[in-house]
Parts: C-alpha cells; structure tokens; sequence
C-alpha cells in the first residue's frame, strides 16, 4: 500500500502541472486547493507508512527502515511546508516519496527474510 501511494504521489506531482496547463479554466481552482491537498497527501502517507514500517519493524526488527521512512516523510514535510520556497517543493516532495518507497521495498523484502516477529525467534 505504502508503494502504490508512492506511485499516486509520484502521478500526481508530474500530472497536475500539465493538467493546468491543459485546462487553464480549472487552473485556478487548481491553484487554491493544491497546499490542502499536498498536506492531506502527506498526512496520508505518514498513516499509512508509518503503520507499514512499524509492522515490519515488529517483524524483523530493523529500525534503520524506520528511521529511513521517516527520513522521507519529513522530506515530504518540508516540501509541502515550503521551506524552500514553492520551486523546491516538487524535488522535495518526489525525493522524499522516493525515500519512502526505497524503505518500503527494504521493509517488504526483510519482511520476507523473517518468517515470524523478532519477539518469537530465541
């Protein structure tokens, strides 16, 4: 799950600018709801990725993963927040969602690896 909202977030970055400039009549309407819908994207993102990491982490016990997630939420964070100025914004946000899903791909695969949780194995 935590991929395929990687890949909504990847679609939606590259999409929407040509869908403004496709539809100038929308643009504005565009305009005024992209900051509420980047940061309900990004709470999105943190749910669900927070719990898909946490679940792998109580299955191989990897915090790195964790860590790595976060990092990548909190460069989506950024992103949508502006820190850096509404240019840096779609870097930001398209690194971080790449972050995320390289943590989800490292979780999934050591997931694999463990066939029960780390607080069963002795």
């Amino acid at each position: 799950m935590g991929l395929a909202l990687s890949g909504a977030c990847l679609l939606h970055c590259l999409i929407l600018p040509v869908a403004v400039i496709a539809a100038p009549s929308a643009s504005a309407w565009l305009g005024a709801t992209e900051n509420t819908v980047h940061w309900l994207l990004v709470l999105v993102a943190i749910a669900i990725s927070g719990w898909a990491l946490h679940a792998g982490y109580k299955r191989h016990g990897a915090a790195a993963v964790m860590v790595l997630g976060g990092l990548g939420l909190g460069v989506m964070v950024i992103g949508a927040a502006h820190l850096f100025g509404r240019a840096a914004e779609t870097a930001l946000t398209l690194g971080g969602a790449g972050i995320v899903a390289a943590a989800h791909v490292i979780n999934l695969r050591m997931c694999a690896n463990h066939a029960h949780p780390v607080a069963a194995r002795r």
